[in-house]
């Protein structure tokens, strides 16, 4: 029975070795002389593997081709085991406690949904301020706002025209923005790592700023950031707080599954 259990391990080892290396070869895939070569096996070993791999629906043999290549079946075991509760929330919670503790001014968490932001979290510190959304749950388009700015400037260059295009006519007569100012905001932005608002705006008396994060495969998906009386915003006080809330947006980064629920539905977010 041990020497049984002894070679079922060793068969695993070498198929979880060819999905490794498969997983690295991209769409293009491997054939079974370069596999085995890699791996150090035999041929003849690596075809049956591949079989069964086949056979369970994690590697197809590309059509016409002599190259294997992963199927998306370990991606939706995955996307099925972290698919259950967001732990979005918590993790941003988290930061938000350590930067209203440490600058006792009010932070916010928007998290991106489509062609708008929503405030999934927000905590009062000492300086008692207002916020475009209004407030956890409130919802504003995306390129109103530092946190919104945030996260459009970290998007690739087609999803910012897409969202340009359709937000854009949405906000100008009301709040008399058009696109040649939020692309001047978007190379700003890019250029600092940061969105700063200092006014004039919606809210006399109120600025901000706001660094984006992304999941952990690197795509951005949501902003954290401060709403502050314009007179705390001094420039001997902006590189603490730019620090600050960037080495908050780097762990919330480093901690959110870009399966979490509420990447795709923000209010599973709010309903933890």
């Amino acid at each position: 029975m041990e020497q049984q259990s002894s070679g079922t391990q060793g068969v695993l080892t070498k198929g979880l070795g060819i999905l490794r290396l498969l997983s690295e070869a991209g769409p293009q895939g491997l054939r079974v002389t370069d596999i085995a070569r890699q791996l150090e096996l035999s041929q003849a070993t690596v075809h049956r593997l591949l079989q069964t791999l086949i056979a369970e629906g994690f590697v197809l043999q590309r059509q016409g081709s002599k190259s294997y290549a992963l199927t998306l079946a370990l991606f939706s075991l995955v996307a099925r085991a972290h698919h259950q509760e967001s732990a979005l929330r918590t993790i941003c919670r988290s930061s938000i406690l350590r930067i209203v503790g440490t600058l006792q001014d009010s932070a916010f968490v928007l998290l991106r949904d489509r062609y708008d932001v929503v405030c999934i979290d927000k905590m009062e510190g000492s300086y008692i301020t207002q916020s475009l959304t209004g407030g956890i749950g409130g919802r504003i388009p995306i390129g109103l706002g530092q946190g919104s700015i945030a996260i459009l400037a970290a998007l690739p260059e087609s999803e910012q025209n897409a969202i340009l295009a359709f937000n854009i006519p949405r906000f100008y007569q009301e709040d008399g923005i058009d696109e040649p100012q939020l692309r001047a905001r978007i190379r700003q932005a890019q250029q600092d790592g940061y969105v700063l608002n200092t006014g004039p705006g919606k809210l006399t008396g109120i600025g901000g700023i706001a660094v984006a994060f992304t999941d952990t495969a690197g795509y951005p998906v949501g902003a954290i950031g401060l709403s502050v009386l314009t007179e705390r915003l001094t420039q001997d006080r902006l590189p603490f707080i730019v620090d600050i809330l960037q080495r908050e947006a780097a762990a919330i980064s480093s901690n959110l599954s870009p399966f979490d629920p509420a990447l795709g539905s923000p209010h599973m977010a709010l309903s933890n």
